[in-house]
Formats: C-alpha cells, structure tokens, sequence
C-alpha cells in the first residue's frame, strides 16, 4: 500500500505520530529533540503502527494500547539494529546534557523516569518498568491508560527473548504473533499466548526458539 508521510509538522513539535492512515513527523524544538524523521527507529516505529492498525488493530488504550506500542518499539529496534534503544538519533543537546540520551531503552527501561503526573499510578520509582510488578495502574485520561509507559514491560520480555535467539528470529515470531493471533482487545497475557504458538509454528514444539519465547514473559512476571 502507499506509504504516506507528512514532515516538518507544526512548529517546534517534539513528536510523530500515526493517525491511521499516514504518518506525520515534527522537526523538533532544536534542544530536546532534532528532526523525528532522522531517526530510522521513529520511522520504523510509525510504519510498524500501520501493519498494526492493518493487522491486529490493537485498540489504543489500556493492555491493547501497551502492546500497540511496544509492537513498534520492537520493531523499531529490530530495524535499527545499533542497539536496544529507541529514539538516540532524535535526541537534542539538552536532552542529552540532562541524561536522556534515548527515548525509551528495550534492554533497560529503568534507566529512564517518567512524567511526574504518572508516579502516583506505580511503585512509587518514577521508572519505567521493566516487570509486572512495576506496572502502572494508569486511568484512561493519563497515556491512555499507560500506552507509552507500560509497553516497556512486552519490550523488555523482546529483548529477553532476542538475547536467546538473535533479532531476526524474534522478529519472526513477533510477527507472526502481530499479524496471525491477536485480536483489538489482547491483553499482555493473550500476547504471551501468541508469542509462544507463533514460535512453536515456526520452530516446533519443544523448540528452543518456543522456550525462548516464553523465557522473555516469564522474565517480566507475564507467566499465563
């Protein structure tokens, strides 16, 4: 299909977004963030909320919401192979003088706070979490009930997973799993479920691929 992108997006606007049926892009205030379409995982993140919104359609709020995102942030960092962060080459100098060298980190999701409107809704840390039992509790009118925050939870089971079998198979599985069994109103355990049958189709039963995959939700407390 037509891959639409609209750039240089109001002014000084520190975000991109997919609005269901194009992408757009803002140039950013110069200081925490530069040009978003300079950064292939931002643009692969977006593209990735297209194949969701044509697939799954994973209803934006709440546990849906959360996967929605993380499914992009997987993506995103599964496309730009560097590392496990999303969001390092849009970064501006103040955001970088302040630590906040990426926009959200796969492998280490703690390593950065959220807003401070949300500590209330979890532990008490101020991070984002990296286990269910950081989750934030979040009502639908903060991040849609935790889109943004709680999808670093799924990303961290990713990343646990890939540790064990490389990107390009759990690509594959998550994929599979994106596109094949979730529906609008899967929840992180629906998503565990279809993460673990998308590796056993492709790899088998008993497979070490299938452990793997089941391994990455166990890590984050998602275990049924």
């Amino acid at each position: 299909m037509a891959i639409n992108s609209y750039v240089h997006y109001g002014t000084n606007y520190n975000n991109a977004f997919w609005d269901g049926q194009q992408m757009t892009y803002g140039d950013g205030d110069g200081s925490y963030m530069i040009s978003l379409s300079a950064g292939l995982d931002v643009a692969a993140h977006e593209m990735t909320h297209g194949v969701t919104t044509n697939t799954a359609n994973l209803q934006y709020r709440f546990e849906p919401g959360a996967l929605n995102e993380a499914f992009s942030d997987i993506f995103g960092a599964l496309i730009d192979d560097a590392n496990w962060e999303i969001g390092e080459d849009i970064m501006g100098p103040g955001a970088k003088a302040d630590g906040r060298e990426s926009l959200r980190s796969l492998s280490d999701p703690s390593k950065y706070p959220v807003g401070a409107a949300y500590v209330p809704y979890g532990n008490g840390k101020g991070k984002y979490p990296a286990h269910m039992n950081e989750f934030y509790d979040l009502p639908r009118n903060l991040d849609n009930g935790g889109v943004h925050i709680n999808s670093s939870i799924i990303n961290h089971a990713a990343y646990t997973t890939a540790q064990d079998i490389g990107r390009e198979k759990l690509g594959k599985i998550y994929y599979r799993a994106l596109t094949v069994y979730l529906t609008p109103t899967s929840d992180f355990s629906d998503a565990r479920k279809a993460i673990i049958q998308s590796a056993v189709d492709l790899y088998g039963d008993g497979s070490s691929e299938a452990a793997a995959a089941a391994n990455g939700f166990n890590k984050v407390g998602i275990l049924e």
